[in-house]
């Protein structure tokens, strides 16, 4: 058995005592290599000249492995003797760099987590997201307006009556409010919806298939509630009022006529996972509150795992996990940055920095200066001495990135962090916030279920048709 130790990271260095963590890469003789993390408490000496900082009394605090905890037992309490002996010095200028990280996460403000519109639907809809006000522009060869930021195909007719494809089928209104009610597609629909298709990232709202695989079909007994939000907004549809089911051994119950994830704690009202983030509210008419993991209940992580939440729990032991994964030079798909740009870069001030971030890419893309570019995807970081490339991977991400408010739109896809690295080899994860980063990894991509529509802050993708 042999343990790989990378460089510690540090999580805060205040009056000489440090505490951080480090990557350990445990190599069992005849299975794949897991990652885990040690973390630790020690006094420093630095040593300027040298760049390096001695560590003493050194003492470690927790291990965790992505493995079950009961292979990795002998793991931890091996590292806990032996771990101290390997990181006796540290170089200076890491540790420097992981504390002017740690101080920009801690520059935001602790639970400053966006809310977005929770919408509970007690029958058939469909969620629309318009990013802000609609911005329409004509539409080639008709006389329709389309408009450029939302996903979905809304057009606008001259009189002003506003058009959505919806099923197989389109409705119209006569403002964005409704009521909606069905009418024949308009000129040039046909071309317009494969267009749309072509791009791959439209949203026809085509709904979901029945038990035979069917798609629906749109007719006035099918017509579901549409709901517009110029905000960011989830859409969680029950059949008919909330119908709630105990879980045994805990004070929860759960939504069984939706298959989003609803519960009801009988000491503090409702709680909902939206985006990788939990909100509470004393009903279903809100107002929501931003609730980090570790304030949850504590039934949520004693749902049996025989319960038909017992994903939930899953989930949320994994989001108090941290996760990393290793990026290699020989995986050069992994390497390699894919995207599009509508256009010119568009830049957009990121509040309370002097950042800018290019609104109109596919990837979360940030201007430090006229100089350094940085972009994520899937977890990796690139630079780039250009918004348009050529872009190589980084581990070497400016702290200045890690104070980005949570109101910004590219802020759930930024959460990566470096871990460590080799010459051919750097690892990323993130870190242990109490929330998942969003399903799919990526900003401004529409998360949809059998009951459940998230679409998060984005300004990346829209007006892609017309």
């Amino acid at each position: 058995m042999a343990f790989e130790v990378h460089e510690p990271v540090a999580d805060s260095w205040t009056d000489g005592i440090l505490a951080a963590r480090v990557l350990v890469v445990a190599q069992p003789p005849t299975a794949q290599p897991v990652n885990g993390f040690v973390t630790f408490k020690a006094i420093t000496q630095v040593n300027e000249a040298a760049g390096v900082v001695a560590l003493q009394e050194v003492e470690v605090r927790e291990t965790s492995f992505s493995a079950p905890a009961d292979k990795t037992q002998g793991w931890q309490e091996f590292l806990r003797f032996a771990l101290p002996d390997k990181i006796r010095t540290v170089s200076l200028k890491g540790l420097e760099a992981g504390q002017a990280e740690a101080k920009a996460r801690q520059s935001r403000a602790a639970g400053n987590v966006a809310i977005p519109r929770i919408i509970i639907s007690e029958k058939p809809a469909v969620l629309v997201y318009i990013d802000g006000e609609p911005r329409y522009v004509r539409v080639r060869g008709t006389d329709l307006m389309g408009a450029l930021n939302t996903r979905v195909l809304l057009l606008k007719e001259p009189a002003g009556a506003v058009l959505l494809h919806l099923y197989d089928g389109w409705v119209s209104a006569k403002t964005l409010d409704g009521p909606w009610t069905m009418v024949p597609p308009p000129p040039g629909a046909r071309q317009l919806e494969a267009k749309a298709i072509e791009t791959g990232h439209a949203n026809l709202l085509a709904g979901k298939p029945d038990a035979q695989g069917n798609m629906p079909h749109l007719s006035n007994a099918t017509l579901p509630q549409v709901i517009v939000s110029t905000e960011p907004a989830a859409l969680i549809v029950l059949d008919g009022v909330p119908r709630f089911a105990p879980i045994p051994g805990t004070t929860l119950q759960y939504a069984t006529n939706t298959s989003a994830h609803l519960f009801k704690d009988e000491r503090n009202g409702l709680y909902v996972r939206v985006g990788g983030n939990w909100f509470r509210a004393a009903n279903v008419n809100g107002p929501w509150a931003h609730i980090p993991i570790a304030s949850l209940p504590p039934g949520f992580s004693a749902i049996p795992e025989d319960s038909p939440k017992a994903n939930v729990k899953r989930s949320i032991a994994k989001a108090m996990t941290p996760s990393t994964w290793q990026v290699s030079s020989a995986k050069p798909g992994i390497t390699t940055l894919t995207y599009t740009l509508g256009g010119d870069p568009i830049l957009k001030p990121i509040p309370g920095t002097q950042l800018n971030y290019v609104a109109n890419a596919s990837v979360p893309i940030i201007q430090v200066d006229i100089n350094n570019w940085y972009a994520v995807q899937e977890g990796v970081w690139f630079r780039a001495t250009e918004a348009t490339g050529p872009w190589t991977v980084t581990r070497n991400i400016p702290p200045e990135i890690y104070a980005i408010p949570p109101t910004t739109p590219i802020y759930h896809a930024i959460q990566s962090r470096a871990i460590s690295s080799s010459t051919d080899v750097v690892y990323y994860g993130y870190p242990t916030t109490g929330s998942l980063p969003p399903e799919g990894g990526a900003t401004g991509v529409e998360e949809q279920g059998a009951d459940y529509q998230y679409t998060p802050p984005s300004s990346l993708y829209w007006g892609w048709y017309y």
